[in-house]
């Protein structure tokens, strides 16, 4: 409980410079660039001060999980910066709150659990959220030349999808015997890699490197990269600790921080039925969360 309490007010502001880096115009692959390269640079830090031999923790284990959880990271982050660069917060984030959906379905498909008949509704109230989300942009879709807001809310349903594949991936390792700061910096030096040849091919040699010491840049995806060290390292204690849908009911409220401070800052608009949504959200992962 204590775990994901913090890990949620965490989590809950990370998101929130996610939204701000993406009003300043910050180029996605290089956002995520420098928030794995933080996270990596502060977990060997750490192992350094906390481990007496560092370099035996990183077995072949964490760098099987290590590499599917580095490879969906980094697609989620994308795919969620993609999407606020489209889309309201208010609808980003609960969107995004299917993860919790997908990891129930995941469940029940791969390790055969049954889900019973609360979080049955639970999963179709999360699916409401998308039908809400849908109905309240219906005149955006049908006006909207560059088709913007569906592009943002296909982006936010992609990065529920990658999220929910990563907290899977991390459920199994803290579940496991294998160190837990290993795996976190491995999978962000694969993210950070993942993103690095990814603009290299993209742009074709490395000449957009100097664009990475833009003040902007370097400031949100430190800051991100600091909230996300720490968060997921709680969120990986919850894990190993609990329940993974007990922690997923409270760390669904997390969505309220950006989407409060985004109405508060950007004065991004709640509509009712974007309220809804987001009572919605919350509500799925709480129902899923009973057994």
């Amino acid at each position: 409980m204590v775990y994901t309490l913090f890990a949620t007010v965490l989590y809950g502001l990370l998101n929130f410079l996610f939204k701000m880096a993406a009003e300043k115009g910050c180029e996605a692959d290089q956002l995520v660039n420098v928030v794995g390269l933080t996270v990596t640079v502060l977990a060997l830090a750490t192992l350094g001060f906390t481990a007496e031999h560092p370099l035996a923790l990183f077995t072949g284990p964490v760098a099987t999980y290590a590499f599917f959880n580095g490879l969906f990271f980094a697609l989620g982050s994308l795919a969620k910066v993609g999407a606020l660069k489209r889309a309201p917060a208010a609808i980003v984030f609960p969107l995004n709150r299917l993860n919790t959906v997908l990891v129930i379905l995941i469940g029940v498909s791969m390790f055969h659990e049954i889900p019973n008949g609360v979080q049955m509704l639970g999963i179709a109230t999360g699916l409401g959220v998308l039908a809400l989300v849908t109905f309240e942009q219906r005149a955006n879709f049908k006006s909207s030349g560059d088709r913007a807001m569906l592009k943002g809310v296909v982006w936010a349903v992609g990065s529920a999808v990658f999220t929910a594949l990563s907290m899977t991936v991390g459920k199994l390792l803290a579940e496991s015997s294998s160190n837990r700061l290993a795996y976190i910096c491995v999978s962000y030096a694969l993210g950070f890699f993942f993103t690095l040849g990814k603009q290299s091919v993209t742009r074709r040699g490395v000449t957009w490197i100097p664009e990475l010491l833009n003040r902007h840049m370097l400031l949100y995806g430190a800051g991100i990269g600091a909230l996300n060290f720490a968060g997921y390292f709680l969120v990986l204690q919850a894990f190993g600790s609990g329940p993974i849908s007990l922690s997923q009911a409270i760390f669904s409220s997390s969505i309220l921080i950006p989407i409060l401070l985004s109405r508060l800052l950007y004065r991004e608009k709640l509509t009712p039925l974007r309220l809804a949504a987001i009572a919605l959200a919350i509500l799925s992962v709480v129902l899923i969360s009973l057994k």
